[in-house]
């Protein structure tokens, strides 16, 4: 806002949509508002210049969409730090397009993956929950309306970390106390989303299991896998997926869900990691890697059991099975 605007209520309400509490202003008089009329009408006579920067050729409508979902995200998460109830019409409204675009374009994830593996964000963290638990619903052939609600489910399970004191939101290592009063978030959201009648139950069920484990070690209401709902087993694992993700030391797709599958035993369902993986791992049949012993070749097979271990075929028209070969691994996308 240029100096000498009078402020309306269009420019107040987005004073405090951006929580801006104080600004310098002068008092309006009818000389000076119509002397600010006057010089707006001037300006709005002036040919504008276009200055809205060029969309970057390099993103598809689906990287702008997810880049645009993402401050549309931080944006709510900001309104409900200061106490603002969830719009679930404002929130699905924002988010449907990514979802319903990703849905009927899922190898969107697999570029994404490739190109920026590990996720910058909070808020680009629940995005990104949010799509993974959406393709693994409809992998398990969930009607649309079902996927779409796992989706928003995924998105919107750690809204309760806004009631988090914001020194430990950036905190990489929470000690002592600090981990019971960060694990609290999950009961924050299961209370922020109750009550939305457009929610329905399995979907806050599966937000308040979203951090249980299958041996009863998870919280908080540390339930064994007897009592875990197939919503909240997926989005466990896609939780647990997305961490991997975030650790600083994960250099590929590959390495992520190998440790996935490791870490994973006894924790969460077998069959559910199982098929988590190998969904994933489909997308990527067709591409060429390269192999820490020096060969290249294509993905051609995933084998069920044992997804992170496909079959490529090499360069030189050999076929290598890393099943077989234990001491091979997937290095890099060519």
């Amino acid at each position: 806002m240029k100096a000498g605007t009078v402020l309306n209520e269009t420019h107040i309400a987005f004073l405090k949509a951006f929580f801006i509490a104080k600004l310098d202003i002068d008092p309006v008089t009818q000389s000076s508002a119509r002397q600010s009329s006057e010089k707006k009408a001037v300006r709005e006579s002036e040919p504008v210049p276009f200055t809205e920067p060029e969309p970057n050729p390099q993103l598809s409508p689906l990287d702008r969409k997810f880049q645009q979902s993402v401050r549309d995200y931080q944006f709510f998460f900001q309104q409900w730090q200061s106490g603002t109830g969830i719009s679930i019409g404002d929130f699905r409204e924002t988010m449907m397009p990514l979802i319903t675009g990703f849905l009927d374009d899922p190898m969107w994830l697999t570029t994404f993956l490739i190109k920026q593996r590990r996720t910058q964000s909070a808020a680009e963290r629940s995005v990104l929950f949010g799509l993974v638990a959406a393709f693994f619903a409809k992998k398990f052939n969930f009607a649309l309306g079902d996927t779409i609600q796992l989706g928003l489910a995924g998105m919107l399970a750690d809204c309760g970390l806004a009631k988090l004191p914001p020194s430990l939101l950036d905190k990489k290592e929470l000690v002592g106390s600090e981990r019971k009063i960060f694990e609290r978030h999950v009961i924050d959201s299961y209370k922020m989303l109750k009550g939305i009648s457009t929610l329905k139950n399995e979907t806050l069920v599966a937000v308040i299991q979203h951090h249980e484990r299958e041996d009863g070690s998870g919280y908080p209401l540390n339930i064994d896998g007897t009592q875990l709902s197939l919503n909240g087993k997926i989005l466990a694992i896609c939780d647990s997926f997305l961490t991997q993700l975030s650790v600083e030391h994960s250099e590929n797709i590959f390495l992520s869900l190998d440790h996935l599958s490791i870490t994973s035993y006894g924790k969460f369902s077998r069959y559910l990691v199982d098929k988590f993986c190998y969904e994933l791992m489909t997308l990527f049949i067709g591409l060429n890697v390269q192999l820490s012993d020096g060969q290249s070749g294509e993905i051609t097979f995933i084998p069920v059991k044992e997804p992170t271990r496909p079959m490529i075929h090499l360069t030189d028209n050999r076929v290598l099975s890393l099943l077989q070969d234990s001491t091979v691994t997937i290095e890099r996308f060519l």
